[in-house]
């Protein structure tokens, strides 16, 4: 167990104490910054803090930590403290920003979900397919499947970088919920979010992502008040409605957001792009060129050290695979069916392919 992993569990657990203590703070508008600022804060606080707020030196309403080596001079005041540096513990410092403004803004906005949901889900009641596209290799076939097109078309993070895909499918949902490549103040992230932009005004995708991050976007991109549709966290496996537009949280697009979204539309959801990961990959899994900004790739590494050091990838596609069937246990178990396109290195993917469940 490293260091910043035993200070992390320490950090935690003096929050919980403090909150349970002191309560969490309310009327949040003046942050102060322990620790210092960095060459980048000033981009950051831009990104993720765009008004409401007020950063100050001295007493606040709440404190950014930017020196993790500074948690034990405000144990006694972690209800009230967010660890902001990227060097801490594993994906601390990406969720502390990324949750700030949604958390602390004051502003509620689920009542959009819920309309920009039922609008959805009206303009797509004929159809009883859909097919999630993701960003493996094998997303290099979609044309050989042109019966896709006529299906509910759901696509997720850096797809939104082919335009000529786009063009081809004219997509329906756009799904995506990573706090470092896509609500991040990196360069990798800002890039995205043009094309997220652009995705919406050409075809008129709805954008489907965390309920805890539509307050951010919508401070930044307040165009996409028609179009968002932020979902909320349910214990249990769920698929969305307007009555409870909420789902089991997960660490992937397709487990957390594409599946769910497809499956309260459509009965026979198809996949394509979902390959796993290969004994030969370095990362999470090898995304395909056509849809991924490899030039910025390091950019998001530098803004977030610590999301990609304190990562075990094999584990986490472990992981992922055993909560994928479990999803389709789900879903198989309420009538839905599920086909994969391509074979894959997730057990669950590969006993779909092409509609023939291998699984005893």
């Amino acid at each position: 167990m490293t260091l910043r992993r035993s200070v992390w569990f320490i950090f935690r657990l003096f929050r919980k104490i403090c909150k349970t203590v002191y309560g969490t703070p309310q009327n949040v508008r003046r942050i102060g910054v322990i620790g210092g600022r960095d060459a980048s804060f000033g981009a950051k606080a831009a990104w993720y803090l765009p008004d409401t707020f007020e950063l100050v030196t001295g007493r606040a309403d709440f404190y950014l930590i930017t020196d993790w080596r500074l948690i034990f001079f405000n144990l006694l005041r972690l209800h009230k403290c967010a660890v902001v540096d990227g060097n801490f513990y594993s994906t601390e410092e990406c969720t502390a920003w990324s949750y700030l403004y949604g958390t602390y803004c004051g502003r509620d906005y689920s009542d959009i979900s819920r309309r920009n949901f039922s609008a959805l889900a009206e303009k797509l009641k004929s159809k009883n397919s859909a097919c999630c596209f993701l960003t493996g290799e094998s997303f290099s076939d979609y044309e050989s499947h042109p019966e896709t097109r006529d299906m509910i078309k759901v696509i997720c993070n850096s797809v939104v970088k082919n335009d000529g895909f786009l063009e081809w499918l004219h997509p329906d949902i756009l799904c995506f919920a990573d706090p470092v490549y896509h609500f991040s103040w990196n360069e990798y992230s800002q890039t995205f979010r043009k094309d997220v932009l652009k995705t919406v005004e050409r075809y008129g995708v709805y954008v489907v992502i965390p309920e805890n991050m539509v307050a951010l976007m919508l401070a930044h991109y307040p165009q996409l008040s028609d179009k968002i549709i932020g979902i909320g966290r349910n214990e249990d496996f769920n698929f969305p409605s307007a009555e409870n537009l909420s789902v089991r949280v997960t660490d992937n697009i397709l487990t957390y957001l594409m599946l769910p979204s497809a499956s309260a539309l459509a009965d026979e959801i198809y996949i394509l792009g979902a390959n796993g990961r290969s004994p030969d990959d370095k990362m999470f899994w090898k995304h395909n060129s056509m849809v991924q900004y490899d030039g910025l790739m390091q950019k998001v590494v530098d803004a977030h050290p610590s999301f990609f050091r304190d990562r075990n990838y094999v584990q986490y596609q472990s992981g992922h695979d055993e909560l994928m069937a479990a999803l389709f246990a789900y879903g198989e178990g309420r009538g839905r069916k599920y086909i994969s396109l391509n074979d894959s290195y997730l057990a669950s993917i590969s006993a779909r392919y092409n509609g023939v469940k291998n699984v005893s």
